[in-house]
Protein backbone atom coordinates (compact mmCIF):
# COMPACT_ATOMS: atom_id res chain seq x y z
CA UNK A 1 0.00 0.00 0.00
CA UNK A 2 0.70 3.90 -1.03
CA UNK A 3 -0.07 7.02 0.20
CA UNK A 4 -1.29 9.95 -1.66
CA UNK A 5 1.76 10.78 -3.67
CA UNK A 6 2.52 7.36 -4.39
CA UNK A 7 4.93 6.72 -2.03
CA UNK A 8 5.66 3.27 -0.18
CA UNK A 9 4.71 3.82 3.54
CA UNK A 10 7.30 4.49 6.26
CA UNK A 11 10.01 1.57 6.27
CA UNK A 12 9.23 -0.24 3.15
CA UNK A 13 11.25 1.91 0.94
CA UNK A 14 14.31 0.46 2.53
CA UNK A 15 13.38 -2.62 2.55
CA UNK A 16 15.25 -4.86 -0.20
CA UNK A 17 14.02 -8.14 -2.24
CA UNK A 18 15.49 -10.97 -0.40
CA UNK A 19 16.05 -14.02 -2.14
CA UNK A 20 16.01 -17.75 -1.14
CA UNK A 21 19.75 -18.99 -1.04
CA UNK A 22 20.14 -21.45 -3.94
CA UNK A 23 20.49 -24.87 -2.05
CA UNK A 24 24.11 -26.48 -1.69
CA UNK A 25 25.44 -29.17 -4.36
CA UNK A 26 25.77 -32.29 -2.40
CA UNK A 27 27.26 -35.19 -3.83
CA UNK A 28 24.28 -36.67 -5.31
CA UNK A 29 22.52 -33.90 -6.14
CA UNK A 30 22.08 -34.16 -10.05
CA UNK A 31 19.88 -37.23 -8.96
CA UNK A 32 16.63 -35.15 -7.85
CA UNK A 33 16.45 -34.78 -11.60
CA UNK A 34 14.13 -37.47 -12.92
CA UNK A 35 15.31 -37.33 -16.54
CA UNK A 36 18.98 -37.06 -15.40
CA UNK A 37 18.35 -40.03 -12.87
CA UNK A 38 17.25 -42.46 -15.69
CA UNK A 39 19.98 -41.08 -17.82
CA UNK A 40 22.15 -42.38 -15.04
CA UNK A 41 21.05 -45.45 -14.20
CA UNK A 42 20.84 -46.14 -18.31
CA UNK A 43 24.60 -45.82 -18.07
CA UNK A 44 25.14 -47.85 -15.20
CA UNK A 45 23.80 -50.53 -17.21
CA UNK A 46 25.18 -49.75 -20.70
CA UNK A 47 28.76 -49.42 -18.40
CA UNK A 48 28.52 -52.53 -16.52
CA UNK A 49 28.05 -54.48 -20.12
CA UNK A 50 30.65 -52.70 -21.30
CA UNK A 51 33.23 -53.62 -18.31
CA UNK A 52 32.30 -57.27 -18.52
CA UNK A 53 32.67 -56.90 -22.40
CA UNK A 54 36.13 -55.69 -21.86
CA UNK A 55 37.21 -58.56 -18.90
CA UNK A 56 35.72 -61.17 -21.61
CA UNK A 57 37.55 -60.35 -25.05
CA UNK A 58 40.49 -59.20 -23.71
CA UNK A 59 40.84 -62.72 -22.20
CA UNK A 60 39.75 -64.37 -24.83
CA UNK A 61 42.01 -62.71 -27.26
CA UNK A 62 44.92 -63.43 -25.08
CA UNK A 63 44.10 -67.43 -24.85
CA UNK A 64 43.64 -67.45 -28.65
CA UNK A 65 46.64 -65.67 -29.44
CA UNK A 66 49.22 -65.01 -26.16
CA UNK A 67 50.69 -61.62 -28.24
CA UNK A 68 50.12 -57.88 -26.68
CA UNK A 69 50.36 -56.96 -29.97
CA UNK A 70 46.96 -58.76 -31.15
CA UNK A 71 45.61 -57.14 -28.42
CA UNK A 72 46.73 -53.95 -29.58
CA UNK A 73 45.27 -54.84 -32.86
CA UNK A 74 41.44 -55.51 -31.83
CA UNK A 75 41.87 -52.21 -29.50
CA UNK A 76 43.01 -50.44 -33.08
CA UNK A 77 40.02 -52.02 -34.79
CA UNK A 78 38.14 -50.19 -32.62
CA UNK A 79 39.46 -47.05 -32.55
CA UNK A 80 39.88 -46.45 -36.24
CA UNK A 81 35.86 -45.66 -37.08
CA UNK A 82 35.62 -44.08 -33.76
CA UNK A 83 38.54 -41.47 -34.48
CA UNK A 84 37.31 -41.29 -38.73
CA UNK A 85 33.20 -40.74 -37.62
CA UNK A 86 33.33 -39.06 -34.48
CA UNK A 87 33.06 -35.18 -35.67
CA UNK A 88 30.05 -36.94 -37.85
CA UNK A 89 28.71 -38.00 -34.87
CA UNK A 90 28.80 -34.76 -32.83
CA UNK A 91 27.28 -32.81 -35.79
CA UNK A 92 24.46 -35.37 -35.64
CA UNK A 93 24.13 -35.55 -32.14
CA UNK A 94 23.48 -31.37 -32.76
CA UNK A 95 20.61 -32.05 -35.31
CA UNK A 96 18.53 -35.31 -33.60
CA UNK A 97 17.11 -36.31 -30.55
CA UNK A 98 20.08 -37.32 -28.64
CA UNK A 99 17.76 -39.80 -26.70
CA UNK A 100 16.72 -41.70 -29.58
CA UNK A 101 20.20 -41.75 -30.94
CA UNK A 102 21.81 -43.54 -28.02
CA UNK A 103 18.79 -46.35 -27.92
CA UNK A 104 20.00 -47.04 -31.35
CA UNK A 105 23.39 -47.17 -30.59
CA UNK A 106 22.90 -49.79 -27.63
CA UNK A 107 20.48 -51.83 -29.47
CA UNK A 108 23.22 -52.44 -32.10
CA UNK A 109 25.51 -52.86 -29.22
CA UNK A 110 23.64 -55.86 -27.63
CA UNK A 111 22.96 -57.32 -31.90
CA UNK A 112 26.65 -57.33 -32.05
CA UNK A 113 27.50 -58.62 -29.01
CA UNK A 114 24.66 -61.46 -28.81
CA UNK A 115 26.44 -62.64 -32.32
CA UNK A 116 29.94 -62.79 -30.85
CA UNK A 117 28.25 -65.46 -27.64
CA UNK A 118 26.77 -67.15 -30.24
CA UNK A 119 29.98 -68.11 -32.24
CA UNK A 120 31.42 -68.51 -28.61
CA UNK A 121 28.92 -71.21 -27.70
CA UNK A 122 29.39 -72.77 -30.80
CA UNK A 123 32.79 -73.63 -30.59
CA UNK A 124 33.73 -71.32 -33.18
CA UNK A 125 34.66 -67.86 -32.67
CA UNK A 126 37.98 -66.80 -34.44
CA UNK A 127 40.21 -63.61 -33.88
CA UNK A 128 38.67 -61.95 -36.76
CA UNK A 129 35.60 -62.21 -35.46
CA UNK A 130 36.89 -60.04 -32.72
CA UNK A 131 38.62 -57.65 -34.49
CA UNK A 132 34.80 -57.43 -37.11
CA UNK A 133 33.28 -57.10 -33.40
CA UNK A 134 35.69 -54.21 -32.42
CA UNK A 135 35.17 -51.94 -35.61
CA UNK A 136 31.32 -52.36 -35.16
CA UNK A 137 31.20 -51.20 -31.77
CA UNK A 138 33.91 -48.73 -32.41
CA UNK A 139 31.49 -46.91 -35.09
CA UNK A 140 28.19 -47.35 -32.93
CA UNK A 141 30.76 -45.42 -30.10
CA UNK A 142 31.56 -42.76 -32.81
CA UNK A 143 27.64 -41.62 -31.85
CA UNK A 144 27.26 -43.03 -28.83
CA UNK A 145 30.00 -41.15 -27.31
CA UNK A 146 29.71 -37.36 -28.08
CA UNK A 147 25.78 -37.53 -27.91
CA UNK A 148 25.57 -38.80 -24.04
CA UNK A 149 27.98 -36.20 -23.33
CA UNK A 150 25.99 -33.55 -25.16
CA UNK A 151 22.85 -34.97 -23.37
CA UNK A 152 23.95 -33.96 -19.87
CA UNK A 153 23.59 -30.30 -20.07
CA UNK A 154 20.06 -30.78 -21.52
CA UNK A 155 18.72 -32.44 -18.51
CA UNK A 156 20.82 -30.25 -15.46
CA UNK A 157 21.14 -26.21 -15.26
CA UNK A 158 24.49 -24.94 -15.72
CA UNK A 159 25.77 -25.28 -11.89
CA UNK A 160 24.56 -28.43 -11.20
CA UNK A 161 27.05 -29.38 -14.76
CA UNK A 162 30.05 -30.41 -12.71
CA UNK A 163 27.83 -32.53 -10.48
CA UNK A 164 25.70 -34.56 -13.23
CA UNK A 165 29.39 -35.31 -15.24
CA UNK A 166 30.97 -36.28 -12.19
CA UNK A 167 28.34 -38.19 -10.94
CA UNK A 168 28.21 -39.98 -14.09
CA UNK A 169 31.91 -39.90 -14.20
CA UNK A 170 31.03 -41.85 -10.84
CA UNK A 171 28.47 -43.96 -12.31
CA UNK A 172 30.88 -45.37 -14.65
CA UNK A 173 34.05 -46.24 -12.41
CA UNK A 174 31.42 -48.29 -10.23
CA UNK A 175 30.86 -50.46 -13.03
CA UNK A 176 34.86 -50.85 -12.98
CA UNK A 177 35.14 -51.81 -9.54
CA UNK A 178 32.32 -54.20 -9.92
CA UNK A 179 32.14 -55.24 -13.46
CA UNK A 180 35.47 -56.56 -13.98
CA UNK A 181 34.86 -58.99 -10.25
CA UNK A 182 31.65 -59.98 -11.37
CA UNK A 183 33.12 -60.87 -14.66
CA UNK A 184 35.84 -62.50 -13.52
CA UNK A 185 33.73 -64.47 -10.97
CA UNK A 186 31.31 -65.76 -14.00
CA UNK A 187 34.01 -66.72 -16.45
CA UNK A 188 34.93 -69.63 -13.81
CA UNK A 189 31.05 -70.08 -13.36
CA UNK A 190 29.15 -70.20 -16.46
CA UNK A 191 32.16 -69.64 -19.33
CA UNK A 192 32.96 -67.20 -21.79
CA UNK A 193 29.73 -67.55 -23.96
CA UNK A 194 27.82 -66.75 -20.52
CA UNK A 195 29.24 -63.60 -19.99
CA UNK A 196 28.45 -62.30 -23.31
CA UNK A 197 24.77 -63.24 -22.96
CA UNK A 198 24.78 -61.16 -19.89
CA UNK A 199 26.62 -58.24 -21.63
CA UNK A 200 23.48 -58.55 -23.94
CA UNK A 201 20.91 -57.77 -21.18
CA UNK A 202 22.73 -54.79 -19.95
CA UNK A 203 23.00 -53.20 -23.04
CA UNK A 204 18.66 -54.03 -23.71
CA UNK A 205 18.25 -52.98 -19.87
CA UNK A 206 19.98 -49.24 -20.88
CA UNK A 207 17.71 -49.37 -23.96
CA UNK A 208 14.80 -49.62 -21.82
CA UNK A 209 15.92 -46.97 -19.16
CA UNK A 210 16.47 -44.36 -21.70
CA UNK A 211 12.64 -44.87 -22.64
CA UNK A 212 11.75 -43.28 -19.58
CA UNK A 213 13.61 -39.95 -20.23
CA UNK A 214 11.04 -37.71 -20.99
CA UNK A 215 11.77 -35.56 -24.72
CA UNK A 216 14.43 -32.70 -23.72
CA UNK A 217 14.11 -29.33 -25.56
CA UNK A 218 17.24 -28.18 -27.26
CA UNK A 219 19.12 -25.23 -25.54
CA UNK A 220 19.52 -22.15 -26.55
CA UNK A 221 21.62 -20.71 -24.31
CA UNK A 222 25.46 -20.20 -24.94
CA UNK A 223 28.09 -21.02 -21.64
CA UNK A 224 31.72 -19.55 -21.53
CA UNK A 225 32.43 -17.94 -24.81
CA UNK A 226 30.63 -16.11 -27.59
CA UNK A 227 28.95 -18.09 -30.22
CA UNK A 228 30.69 -19.07 -33.48
CA UNK A 229 28.22 -18.70 -36.19
CA UNK A 230 29.78 -18.61 -39.89
CA UNK A 231 27.11 -17.96 -42.56
CA UNK A 232 26.21 -21.67 -43.90
CA UNK A 233 25.89 -22.76 -47.96
CA UNK A 234 21.73 -22.45 -48.56
CA UNK A 235 20.59 -25.96 -49.20
CA UNK A 236 17.74 -25.11 -51.45
CA UNK A 237 17.19 -27.42 -54.86
CA UNK A 238 18.49 -30.16 -53.26
CA UNK A 239 16.84 -33.71 -51.90
CA UNK A 240 16.42 -34.17 -48.49
CA UNK A 241 18.96 -36.50 -47.73
CA UNK A 242 21.99 -34.67 -49.83
CA UNK A 243 20.79 -31.84 -48.25
CA UNK A 244 20.77 -33.54 -44.88
CA UNK A 245 24.23 -35.02 -45.33
CA UNK A 246 26.00 -31.53 -46.63
CA UNK A 247 24.32 -29.98 -43.72
CA UNK A 248 25.78 -32.73 -41.48
CA UNK A 249 29.25 -31.74 -43.22
CA UNK A 250 28.93 -28.04 -42.90
CA UNK A 251 28.22 -28.36 -39.18
CA UNK A 252 31.33 -30.45 -38.52
CA UNK A 253 33.54 -28.00 -40.67
CA UNK A 254 32.07 -25.50 -38.42
CA UNK A 255 33.18 -27.01 -35.42
CA UNK A 256 36.23 -27.46 -36.52
CA UNK A 257 36.79 -23.52 -37.20
CA UNK A 258 35.44 -23.42 -33.82
CA UNK A 259 38.19 -24.95 -32.33
CA UNK A 260 40.92 -23.67 -34.49
CA UNK A 261 39.86 -20.51 -33.17
CA UNK A 262 39.58 -20.82 -29.67
CA UNK A 263 43.03 -21.35 -28.11
CA UNK A 264 41.61 -22.64 -24.42
CA UNK A 265 39.55 -25.05 -26.23
CA UNK A 266 42.47 -26.60 -28.07
CA UNK A 267 44.88 -26.80 -24.79
CA UNK A 268 42.21 -28.71 -22.95
CA UNK A 269 41.99 -30.86 -25.94
CA UNK A 270 45.15 -31.71 -25.89
CA UNK A 271 44.93 -32.31 -22.03
CA UNK A 272 42.66 -34.83 -22.87
CA UNK A 273 44.78 -36.46 -26.10
CA UNK A 274 48.05 -36.89 -24.60
CA UNK A 275 47.83 -38.26 -21.72
CA UNK A 276 45.35 -40.69 -23.08
CA UNK A 277 47.64 -41.84 -26.26
CA UNK A 278 50.35 -42.31 -24.06
CA UNK A 279 48.91 -43.47 -20.60
CA UNK A 280 45.54 -45.09 -20.58
CA UNK A 281 46.36 -47.89 -23.05
CA UNK A 282 47.91 -49.61 -20.16
CA UNK A 283 44.33 -50.72 -19.52
CA UNK A 284 44.41 -52.96 -22.53
CA UNK A 285 47.73 -54.28 -21.44
CA UNK A 286 46.32 -55.92 -18.06
CA UNK A 287 46.17 -59.53 -19.19
CA UNK A 288 49.64 -58.89 -20.29
CA UNK A 289 50.77 -57.86 -16.89
CA UNK A 290 48.57 -60.50 -15.28
CA UNK A 291 49.63 -63.58 -16.69
CA UNK A 292 53.65 -62.63 -17.90
CA UNK A 293 54.87 -59.88 -14.96
CA UNK A 294 52.34 -60.81 -11.82
CA UNK A 295 51.45 -64.46 -12.91
CA UNK A 296 47.68 -64.52 -11.65
CA UNK A 297 45.26 -66.22 -13.59
CA UNK A 298 41.93 -64.61 -15.14
CA UNK A 299 39.80 -63.59 -11.94
CA UNK A 300 43.89 -61.90 -11.00
CA UNK A 301 43.08 -59.81 -13.86
CA UNK A 302 39.66 -58.64 -13.04
CA UNK A 303 40.94 -58.19 -9.67
CA UNK A 304 43.40 -55.65 -11.43
CA UNK A 305 40.74 -53.80 -13.00
CA UNK A 306 38.89 -53.41 -9.93
CA UNK A 307 41.33 -51.59 -8.11
CA UNK A 308 41.43 -49.10 -10.59
CA UNK A 309 38.49 -48.62 -10.57
CA UNK A 310 38.18 -48.73 -7.16
CA UNK A 311 40.74 -44.94 -7.39
CA UNK A 312 38.87 -43.68 -10.19
CA UNK A 313 35.52 -44.00 -8.03
CA UNK A 314 37.15 -42.11 -5.09
CA UNK A 315 38.19 -39.11 -7.06
CA UNK A 316 34.94 -38.56 -9.04
CA UNK A 317 32.50 -38.84 -6.32
CA UNK A 318 34.73 -36.42 -4.65
CA UNK A 319 34.80 -34.23 -7.30
CA UNK A 320 30.88 -34.55 -7.62
CA UNK A 321 31.18 -32.06 -4.42
CA UNK A 322 33.46 -29.61 -5.70
CA UNK A 323 30.93 -27.45 -8.00
CA UNK A 324 31.76 -24.36 -6.03
CA UNK A 325 35.79 -25.40 -5.97
CA UNK A 326 37.34 -22.33 -7.49
CA UNK A 327 40.47 -23.68 -8.38
CA UNK A 328 39.62 -26.63 -11.02
CA UNK A 329 42.44 -25.27 -13.46
CA UNK A 330 45.14 -25.84 -11.37
CA UNK A 331 43.76 -29.29 -9.80
CA UNK A 332 43.50 -30.86 -13.45
CA UNK A 333 47.12 -29.92 -13.73
CA UNK A 334 47.98 -31.73 -10.58
CA UNK A 335 46.04 -34.95 -11.14
CA UNK A 336 47.17 -35.58 -14.67
CA UNK A 337 50.69 -35.11 -12.97
CA UNK A 338 49.83 -37.66 -10.34
CA UNK A 339 48.38 -40.39 -13.08
CA UNK A 340 51.77 -39.95 -14.99
CA UNK A 341 54.09 -40.96 -12.07
CA UNK A 342 51.64 -43.19 -10.76
CA UNK A 343 52.13 -45.11 -14.09
CA UNK A 344 55.47 -44.89 -14.37
CA UNK A 345 55.27 -47.06 -10.48
CA UNK A 346 53.10 -49.57 -11.88
CA UNK A 347 55.14 -50.24 -14.99
CA UNK A 348 58.06 -50.90 -12.81
CA UNK A 349 56.57 -52.91 -10.03
CA UNK A 350 56.40 -56.97 -10.44
CA UNK A 351 54.90 -57.20 -7.31
CA UNK A 352 50.99 -58.42 -7.46
CA UNK A 353 50.25 -56.73 -4.29
CA UNK A 354 52.14 -53.39 -4.90
CA UNK A 355 50.57 -53.35 -8.29
CA UNK A 356 47.02 -53.32 -6.74
CA UNK A 357 47.69 -50.43 -4.60
CA UNK A 358 49.43 -48.23 -7.45
CA UNK A 359 46.62 -48.91 -9.51
CA UNK A 360 44.10 -47.47 -7.53
CA UNK A 361 46.21 -43.85 -7.61
CA UNK A 362 46.19 -44.59 -11.61
CA UNK A 363 42.45 -44.70 -11.52
CA UNK A 364 42.24 -41.85 -9.12
CA UNK A 365 44.76 -39.76 -11.44
CA UNK A 366 43.19 -40.43 -14.66
CA UNK A 367 40.02 -40.11 -13.78
CA UNK A 368 39.68 -37.22 -11.70
CA UNK A 369 41.54 -34.98 -14.28
CA UNK A 370 39.30 -36.49 -17.10
CA UNK A 371 36.32 -35.51 -15.09
CA UNK A 372 37.65 -31.78 -15.06
CA UNK A 373 38.61 -31.22 -18.34
CA UNK A 374 35.03 -32.95 -19.89
CA UNK A 375 33.40 -30.13 -16.92
CA UNK A 376 36.03 -27.59 -18.22
CA UNK A 377 35.32 -27.89 -21.75
CA UNK A 378 31.22 -28.15 -21.59
CA UNK A 379 31.31 -24.74 -19.49
CA UNK A 380 33.27 -22.96 -22.16
CA UNK A 381 31.74 -23.89 -25.21
CA UNK A 382 28.05 -22.53 -26.62
CA UNK A 383 25.57 -24.76 -26.19
CA UNK A 384 24.60 -25.71 -29.68
CA UNK A 385 28.63 -26.61 -30.06
CA UNK A 386 29.09 -28.94 -27.37
CA UNK A 387 28.22 -32.30 -29.63
CA UNK A 388 30.50 -31.17 -32.33
CA UNK A 389 33.28 -30.24 -29.80
CA UNK A 390 32.58 -33.15 -27.74
CA UNK A 391 33.07 -35.21 -30.72
CA UNK A 392 36.37 -34.23 -31.09
CA UNK A 393 37.34 -35.02 -27.23
CA UNK A 394 35.51 -38.22 -27.97
CA UNK A 395 38.23 -39.23 -30.87
CA UNK A 396 40.62 -39.62 -27.35
CA UNK A 397 38.72 -42.76 -27.01
CA UNK A 398 39.73 -43.76 -30.37
CA UNK A 399 43.57 -42.97 -29.68
CA UNK A 400 43.79 -44.83 -26.89
CA UNK A 401 43.18 -47.81 -28.25
CA UNK A 402 44.55 -46.80 -31.74
CA UNK A 403 48.26 -46.15 -28.73
CA UNK A 404 47.65 -49.54 -27.86
CA UNK A 405 48.77 -51.42 -31.03
CA UNK A 406 52.84 -49.37 -30.98
CA UNK A 407 52.77 -49.62 -27.43
CA UNK A 408 51.69 -53.34 -27.72
CA UNK A 409 54.26 -53.85 -30.54
CA UNK A 410 56.94 -52.44 -28.43
CA UNK A 411 56.29 -54.68 -25.70
CA UNK A 412 57.08 -57.33 -27.46
CA UNK A 413 60.36 -55.85 -27.93
CA UNK A 414 61.36 -54.34 -24.80
CA UNK A 415 59.05 -55.63 -22.24
CA UNK A 416 55.42 -54.58 -21.22
CA UNK A 417 57.01 -53.49 -18.04
CA UNK A 418 59.54 -50.90 -19.82
CA UNK A 419 56.56 -49.71 -22.52
CA UNK A 420 53.62 -48.62 -19.36
CA UNK A 421 56.24 -47.06 -17.89
CA UNK A 422 57.67 -45.11 -20.80
CA UNK A 423 54.28 -43.55 -21.41
CA UNK A 424 54.05 -42.24 -17.78
CA UNK A 425 57.23 -40.49 -18.61
CA UNK A 426 55.67 -38.95 -21.49
CA UNK A 427 52.61 -38.08 -19.94
CA UNK A 428 54.58 -36.18 -17.14
CA UNK A 429 56.93 -34.58 -19.64
CA UNK A 430 53.88 -32.66 -21.10
CA UNK A 431 51.83 -31.89 -18.34
CA UNK A 432 55.13 -30.03 -16.90
CA UNK A 433 55.43 -28.24 -20.24
CA UNK A 434 51.42 -27.11 -20.53
CA UNK A 435 52.02 -26.11 -16.80
CA UNK A 436 54.61 -23.85 -17.21
CA UNK A 437 53.83 -22.46 -20.99
CA UNK A 438 50.26 -22.34 -20.61
CA UNK A 439 49.46 -20.33 -17.74
CA UNK A 440 46.29 -19.68 -18.33
CA UNK A 441 45.26 -23.18 -17.94
CA UNK A 442 46.47 -23.04 -14.16
CA UNK A 443 43.66 -19.89 -13.84
CA UNK A 444 40.51 -21.65 -14.92
CA UNK A 445 37.68 -21.76 -12.45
Amino acid sequence: MSDANGSPPIGEAQVGVVQAPLPKITTFYSLRSRNYLWFWLAMLSSFAGLQMNVVARGWLVWELTKSPFKIGLVSFAFGVPLLLFSVFGGAIADRVAKRNLLQGTQGFQAIVTLAIAILVSAGVIQFWHLVASAVCTGLFFAFDGPTRQALIPELVSRRELLNAIALNSSGMNLTRVLAPTLAGVLLVIIGMDGVFYIVVGCYVAAVAALSMISPTKRPTESIGEPDFDPPRASAAGQSHSVAFVRSVWADSVEGLRYIRHSSLIMSLLALAFVPLIFGLPYGNLLPTFADEVLHVGEFGFSMLLTVSGAGALIASLSIASLSDFRRKGMLLLLLALVFGVTLVGFGLSHSYALSLGILVAVGAGSTGYMTLNTTLLQTHVPQRMTGRVMSIYMMTFALTPLGTLPIGALAEEIGVTTAVAAGGVIVILFILAMLFLRPALRRLE
